[in-house]
């Protein structure tokens, strides 16, 4: 008679049960322990009923936010024991001579794992509702929410490792697996820019593509609560960030759960501890340690080391060594792993170099700039703005900047032989990023000598670059002009000096604050700053220093603090959306006046009886 086909069997699941209880009791304690923190609240601690009630609702939602969290330490412990049974020769035997099928005994262990972890998370949503349901104000659908997040990041990161579990014959690789599963991507895109910033003149990359297939990085990196109004102080509306991502995460989670059934169906049960227990996957594996270590002992060594010790061809040469050895340590060591022993050089090298070529080719290919990336120049026409520092300056957006500093780009472009290596050198780094008219944006990063030697030579790149610094735009923006001072948006303002008093017979260098009223710093601004400026005396900034400069400085310097009025995204009416520099957001002006600063020194000497000294004329 045909035995009919099940896919849970419950002897081997009160089994588990049996074995592992202490497990979902732990879970039960950290849900009910998560509670405790808003159960501590008491709204005679703060201003006001509604204060309590509002952060009340958010810390509820918090906390599902952070437990959510938590089920990726949780899954894969729960799968190590649901899924340990394949784990041991003698009890992987043992449960293949029992009267059940191989996917019957998987979902019997997946599901006892499982179940109760959502009867915990079950009854701690009660508990939460019997607690908070009933208070005037806590929003319930926050607490089912609560609910929603925990399932779903358990069913996520506990499907992942059931997945993870049935590729492996070992328990301490499952929760290995399960991490390169989660990270791969992210370090695989990581190490692969790393390298052709290296190796591509000019190359500058500016935050990751392909992370949404890092599932942990991604999640934690979105995961968190807000308001819906960031600008109402009063609104008690809040939501989760990263929902979709994690929902999407949970059918993934599923899917994963009954594709390891389908592998499990295949594998053979004598392969209970070894490394890679699916034989197909084993050349997989085999590659993928290659090239990973390859990527990664080569990025690690070629940028952090030999980067700063010379450039060109044979940084090239010295990398591409690097990918090679990389790749045949990750491939002779994951044949130690899955032969386990030592004796694995007689054979594999032909494997190897098919892997090296393929490994080393795209990045000789990036050297040789068939792309023609190096040497792409946009035209000055179809840009919107520049900017060309990390911070402290605004994009430069008037045609002559713009003309002027692809000009410098195109002279950098020529230059690659001299600045190719300068990174072993004294070096200045060079960050541009182009937002042309079409939306797009096109992004560089160059190293250029910056030495007594280039330093000296007026026709240098850290010459050229010095002039980009002081450009009309540049300086005006470094004062402020494009924020409309006047003294009915000053807050404050204030006159540093450095002075020298005699005490003891000894001579001291202190501070003194000079404080003005806003009517003094409008005009110190409009009849001193402003003039400096335009005639490139004030707000300048130098590509390096020396004893010629430092003598330019005077013991004085200026602050205005600035009130502004802000939109709801948070810019002044009329201002450029923030690109990410702090000028376009900054409320504060702060100046060193220099010796040549004449306009503002006749107002300091005018208005406030102050004559500025030579800083470096200051005893120290």
């Amino acid at each position: 008679m045909r035995s009919r086909t099940s896919f849970f069997n419950k002897a081997f699941s009160l089994s588990l049960l049996r074995r592992f209880w202490p497990l979902w009791l732990l879970w039960f304690a950290v849900l009910t322990l998560a509670i405790l923190g808003p159960a501590g609240n008491r709204p005679e601690t703060y201003e006001s009923y509604t204060a309590y009630v509002s952060e009340l609702n958010y810390v509820l939602l918090l906390t599902g936010a952070i437990m959510s969290g938590l089920c990726i330490i949780a899954g894969p412990i729960m799968a190590m024991a649901m899924l340990g049974y394949l784990y041991n020769p003698r009890s992987a035997n043992m449960v293949a001579a029992l009267p059940m099928k191989r996917e019957e005994a998987y979902f019997t262990a997946v599901l006892t794992g499982l179940a109760p972890m959502l009867l915990c998370e079950v009854l701690t949503w009660l508990l939460m509702l019997l607690r908070f349901g009933g208070i005037e104000g806590v929003n319930s659908a926050y607490i089912h929410q609560w609910l929603g997040l925990v399932v779903m990041g358990n069913i996520a990161f506990y499907g992942m490792a059931c997945f993870c579990g049935t590729l492996t014959g070992n328990t301490v690789v499952l929760p290995l697996v399960y991490l390169v599963l989660n990270f791969t991507v992210m370090a695989v895109e990581t190490v692969t820019k790393g390298l052709l910033a290296v190796l591509v003149y000019g190359y500058h990359w500016d935050g990751q593509i392909f992370d949404w297939l890092s599932p942990i990085p991604h999640f934690l990196d979105g995961l968190g609560v807000d308001k819906v109004d960031r600008f109402d102080e009063t609104s008690m509306a809040y939501y989760v960030e990263g929902v979709p991502y994690l929902a999407s995460l949970c059918a993934v989670g599923i899917v994963l759960v009954l594709l390891g059934a389908l592998i499990l169906k295949k594998r053979h049960m004598e392969t209970a501890g070894d490394v890679v227990a699916v034989p197909v996957l084993r050349p997989i594996f085999r590659v993928c340690m290659a090239v990973g270590t390859g990527l990664v002992f080569s990025a690690a060594f070629a940028d952090g080391y030999f980067a700063n010790l010379m450039g060109g061809p044979s940084l090239a040469a010295v990398t591409f060594l690097l990918l090679i050895l990389g790749a045949a340590l990750g491939w002779f060591a994951a044949e130690m792993l899955m032969k386990k022993t030592l004796r694995v050089f007689r054979s594999g090298w032909k494997g190897l170099a098919v892997v090296c070529v393929c490994l080393v080719l795209p990045f000789l290919l990036a050297e040789l700039d068939v792309t023609g990336y190096e040497k792409r120049v946009p035209d000055p026409e179809t840009v919107e703005s520049i900017g060309y520092l990390y911070s402290d300056y605004a994009p430069l957006r008037e045609p002559e900047s713009i003309a002027a500093f692809c000009d410098f780009h195109r002279r950098l472009v020529d230059h690659k032989a001299e600045n190719d290596g300068a990174r072993s050198n004294r070096y200045t780094t060079v960050y541009a990023r182009y937002t042309l008219k079409d939306g797009s944006a096109l992004l560089r990063e160059y190293h250029i000598p910056n030495d007594e030697q280039t330093q000296s030579d007026p026709d240098s790149d850290i010459a050229a670059l010095e002039t980009l610094y002081n450009l009309p735009e540049a300086v005006m923006q470094r004062v402020g002009a494009d924020m409309g001072v006047s003294a009915e948006n000053i807050d404050y303002a204030y006159v540093t000096v450095m002075e020298q008093t005699n005490r003891s017979s000894k001579i001291i260098t202190e501070r003194a604050t000079i404080e003005l009223t806003p009517e003094q710093a409008a005009s110190l601004y409009e009849e001193g700053i402003l003039p400096d400026a335009r005639e490139g005396n004030i707000g300048v900034s130098f590509a390096w220093t020396s004893d010629e400069r430092r003598a330019e400085e005077s013991n004085v310097n200026l602050r205005l603090t600035l009130r502004r009025e802000e939109t709801a995204d948070g810019r002044r009416p009329g201002a450029a959306p923030d690109y990410g520099y702090s000028s376009l957001t900054r409320s504060s002006i702060s100046l060193k006046v220099l010796m040549r600063s004449g306009h503002t020194i006749r107002w300091l000497e005018e208005n406030l009886d102050l004559t500025p000294v030579p800083a470096e004329a200051l005893e120290k």
